[in-house]
């Protein structure tokens, strides 16, 4: 087992009032899965993003990560968010690094590492670039590279494709699939907060629901379909009208 929520709950002091934003979460994610969570606006789920990296500390309950509690940042981790998150004075090289010498690594070393996964993500040619020269994909695949450099065992994705375009968006989860399955890098589990059902069809071994306020799990639905999955199929029809129901249900 990777991953577990013990009877998560996270609350916030609200003008001197407690707010319960999630309440008692429980699941357990193994290693080599694709997990996509979903859930109306407001729910929680980049907030149990930030839990599982230990960005957030549960209010009630723990954060397991390889049978053990999580006391701090999870250096096994690491995140990609949706605004791209790129310090707009550096360079695609020095953003990608920045992980990497904030790790210790010397910056020689980490020039090395980044520009293996600035190739990777297809960025090769644009180290020397600045975020204002680029696209939005662009600036994602930079978020990416900068995530993978690190090499996580587990890669935590918020909401990481709703800002682009559609076609862009449709490039890049063709690519992140690529780059869970290649066995040369170290992420072997993916979890990525969507709101778009379909996406989460698309990409995910595992659909978990979030709802309600505060969120809590209502569903933990498996998606068997073979990839590449065609959204057109029946089977995929079905998918996602049982998870849109259920959150219907739910709001």
């Amino acid at each position: 087992m990777l991953l577990k929520l013990e009877n998560v709950s996270k609350i916030y002091d609200t003008d001197g009032r407690p707010s319960t934003i999630l309440a008692d979460l429980n699941c357990a994610i193994d290693s080599n899965q694709f997990v996509c969570i979903v859930g109306p606006s407001g729910c929680g789920k980049s907030t149990t993003l930030r839990l599982i990296n230990g960005l957030m500390v549960p209010s009630v309950g723990q954060v397991v990560f390889k049978d053990k509690p999580l006391t701090g940042i999870n250096m096994q981790c690491a995140m990609v968010f949706q605004n791209f998150a790129l310090l707009p004075w550096l360079t695609v090289m020095q953003n990608v690094t920045l992980g990497l010498e904030a790790r210790g690594l010397n910056a020689n070393d980490a020039t090395k590492k980044a520009a293996v996964y600035i190739d990777k993500v297809g960025l090769d040619g644009f180290e020397s670039a600045y975020p204002r020269e680029l696209s939005g994909g662009m600036k994602q695949r930079v978020g990416l590279a900068r995530a993978l450099a690190v090499e996580p065992e587990l890669l935590l994705m918020d909401e990481p494709f709703s800002s682009l375009d559609p076609l862009t968006s449709i490039n890049l989860r063709e690519e992140l699939l690529d780059i869970w399955a290649d066995a040369n890098l170290a992420v072997s589990t993916v979890i990525m907060v969507t709101h778009i059902i379909e996406e989460a069809v698309e990409l995910a071994d595992r659909v978990i629901l979030i709802a309600g306020r505060p969120g809590r799990i209502v569903a933990d639905i498996e998606v068997t379909m073979p990839r590449p999955r065609h959204k057109n199929s029946e089977a995929f029809t079905r998918h996602v009208d049982a998870i849109f129901s259920l959150m219907a249900e739910c709001c």
